[in-house]
């Protein structure tokens, strides 16, 4: 099932005079029909799929959304004439908004909410209780169920102030559904979840919820943890996982069984990920095999973790070779801005043209560079550049919630990457001489 259908039109009963009808609902790419099915307050709680509706359908002219959880609009038919109503609107907001729509009909609807409204507390929770039951009954990972969920919460507070003994039914149903799908459902699903209105959790026990979350996906991906994880965590816990851990732990013992089983899993992983028992497959040494991409997701599971670092500063450390290794073909090409000019002129310097498009992955084999190659070489020097200051945030932490710009290479000529980046935006690279030479960089 789906958290949203499209209101296509109503069934048409075909009296003579006015008729309170049901909405007729359709997804895309499928032949059936769905009828939303609603508590005495109109909140649609499920849909039924109708494969043979048996009645004429009223189509509408224009087509309405019909979400779970929300109340279903309820469609009016006077006269050949389809009247959407706001479930919650007054009789005079009615009047206003159909001014055609005889009395006779107004009042019909006005009526049925109101019976319907008076159906017995008792009664309505205990509709919800079935209704839970049966959801826990068969749990599903999915944002549907969640909906659901939501929408059995919603009918319940709306009926009145639910018991204890329901609450916590609900409570618990979240909690085994929490337990059972949580870290292999996207995190934005599982706050959903928990900030259900009217069942929300408090701050403290959310926490809790998902700083176990992360421990238990850390333990099952490891440092493939996906970015959009990271991206929610690190939003989450502006503070760290670590020193989240710290603040929830039941004493100092509690946090560095917690914390130090994080950073002994974090060294096994990354010391593995850097050397694979196929030494084909190493690149440790090789900057060229990383993406800028990759080491951005590396480097923001150390900004997430967070933390004291030594906890997380050998895990850290088994990546100075290779930003040992970038920072000197870095320096290499970025010291000198004069062999830069000279090659641009026609001067050939074989040694700057080898290291400079080895970056690039090129083969010139004694011979300048074309313009379009000398486009990409200088494309792959600032790659390596980004690649570094990602690099120099991974080995060295206080560096890691500092700007790009604020990190610095000794040996490295700022003048000469700030004008590489111009000329590369405008495809340009004979300008460099004259971008130099008239200080148009700082």
């Amino acid at each position: 099932m789906d958290e949203t259908y499209q209101m296509i039109g109503c069934i048409d009963f075909q009296t003579d005079s006015y008729a309170i009808s049901i909405p007729v609902l359709r997804k895309q790419r499928s032949n059936y029909v769905y009828i939303p099915k609603t508590d005495h307050h109109f909140i649609v709680t499920d849909f039924y799929e109708v494969k043979e509706l048996g009645y004429k359908v009223h189509y509408l002219s224009q087509e309405r959304a019909v979400s779970i959880s929300r109340k279903t609009p309820v469609p009016i038919i006077e006269e050949g004439n389809v009247y959407v109503v706001d479930p919650d609107w007054t009789h005079a907001e009615i009047r206003t908004n159909y001014p055609r729509l005889g009395h006779e009909a107004i009042k019909a609807f006005v009526s049925l909410r109101t019976r319907m409204a008076t159906k017995s507390v008792g009664v309505a929770h205990g509709e919800v209780e079935a209704d839970i039951q049966d959801l826990l009954s068969n749990p599903v990972r999915s944002r549907y169920w969640i909906s659901k969920f939501a929408a059995l919460v919603r009918s319940a507070f709306e009926s009145g102030d639910p018991p204890e003994s329901l609450i916590r039914m609900m409570e618990d149903a979240r909690l085994k559904w929490i337990e059972k799908f949580s870290t292999k459902t996207p995190v934005k699903l599982v706050t959903q979840l928990m900030q259900v209105p009217s069942l929300a959790l408090q701050a403290d026990p959310a926490k809790k919820v998902l700083l176990r979350r992360f421990e238990r996906i850390l333990g099952a991906k490891g440092i493939f943890i996906p970015k959009v994880e990271l991206i929610a965590y690190e939003q989450l816990f502006p503070e760290g996982i670590l020193p989240a851990i710290r603040a929830d732990s039941d004493g100092q013992y509690d946090y560095w069984r917690r914390g130090g089983e994080i950073g002994k899993r974090l060294n096994a992983q990354v010391y593995n990920f850097l050397h694979p028992a196929d030494v084909t497959k190493r690149r440790i040494a090789n900057p060229a095999l990383w993406s800028l991409g990759e080491l951005d997701r590396i480097l923001r599971l150390f900004k997430v973790l967070g933390g004291d670092d030594h906890l997380l500063e050998q895990a850290s450390g088994y990546f100075y070779p290779l930003y040992e290794s970038l920072l000197l073909d870095v320096r290499t090409v970025t010291s000198d801005r004069y062999v830069w000019t000279s090659a641009l002129s026609g001067r050939v310097d074989q040694r700057f043209i080898n290291d400079a498009s080895k970056l690039a992955d090129l083969a010139l084999h004694k011979r300048l560079p074309k313009t379009e190659e000398w486009v990409k070489i200088i494309g792959a020097v600032l790659d390596s550049f980004r690649k570094l200051i990602v690099l120099a945030k991974i080995v060295r932490p206080h560096l890691r919630h500092r700007e790009d710009g604020e990190v610095a290479f000794e040996g490295v000529d700022y003048a000469l990457v700030e004008a590489l980046k111009k000329v590369y935006v405008a495809k340009q690279p004979a300008a460099i001489g004259s971008l130099l030479q008239a200080r148009n960089v700082e």
